[in-house]
C-alpha cells in the first residue's frame, strides 16, 4: 500500500508539469457539463496539443507535419492517459502505413493517427482528433 501512495505521489509532478494536461483537464471538466462545453467552444480556446489546433463541429482537430523524433502517436496518446486518470489507450483500426490509437477518458475520446512516410516531403504527420464521449447528452 505504501510503495503504490508513494508511485503516485511521484507520477503526480510529471502529470502537472506536462504543458498539455492543463488543456485536457479543462475539456474534461468541461465535457461532463453540455452547458460548459458549449461556452468553451464558443471561446476562442483550443487544446495545444499539435501546432495546429482547430475547433470542429463537435470536438477539435489538432495536426502536426515534421514531427520531432520524441513526438510519436506512441508518446501522445500516454501523455494523454496520463492526463486522465482512469484513461485508456486501445489500437486504433489498422490501415497501411498507419499508427494509430484511440485514448478514452475523462468524458473524452482521443483518436490519433501517425503517418509512417519518413521520406514523405512533410515527414511524419500525426493528427489528433478530440470529441466528446459517447456518454455525454446533449
Amino acid at each position: 500500500m505504501h510503495f503504490l501512495l508513494a508511485a503516485a505521489l511521484l507520477a503526480a509532478p510529471v502529470v502537472e508539469a506536462d504543458p498539455i494536461c492543463a488543456d485536457i483537464q479543462r475539456l474534461s471538466t468541461a465535457v461532463a457539463e453540455p452547458a460548459a462545453y458549449a461556452a468553451l467552444r464558443e471561446s476562442d480556446f483550443v487544446p495545444r496539443l499539435l501546432t495546429d489546433c482547430r475547433r470542429l463541429t463537435v470536438g477539435y482537430s489538432c495536426r502536426q507535419m515534421l514531427l520531432p523524433s520524441d513526438i510519436t502517436q506512441e508518446t501522445m496518446a500516454k501523455r494523454i492517459m496520463a492526463c486522465l486518470p482512469g484513461a485508456t489507450i486501445a489500437p486504433g483500426r489498422s490501415w497501411p502505413n498507419l499508427k494509430r490509437a484511440i485514448v478514452t477518458g475523462g468524458g473524452l475520446v482521443f483518436e490519433l493517427e501517425e503517418s509512417r512516410a519518413q521520406l514523405a516531403q512533410v515527414g511524419r504527420t500525426l493528427s489528433i482528433d478530440i470529441k466528446p464521449g459517447r456518454s455525454r447528452r446533449r
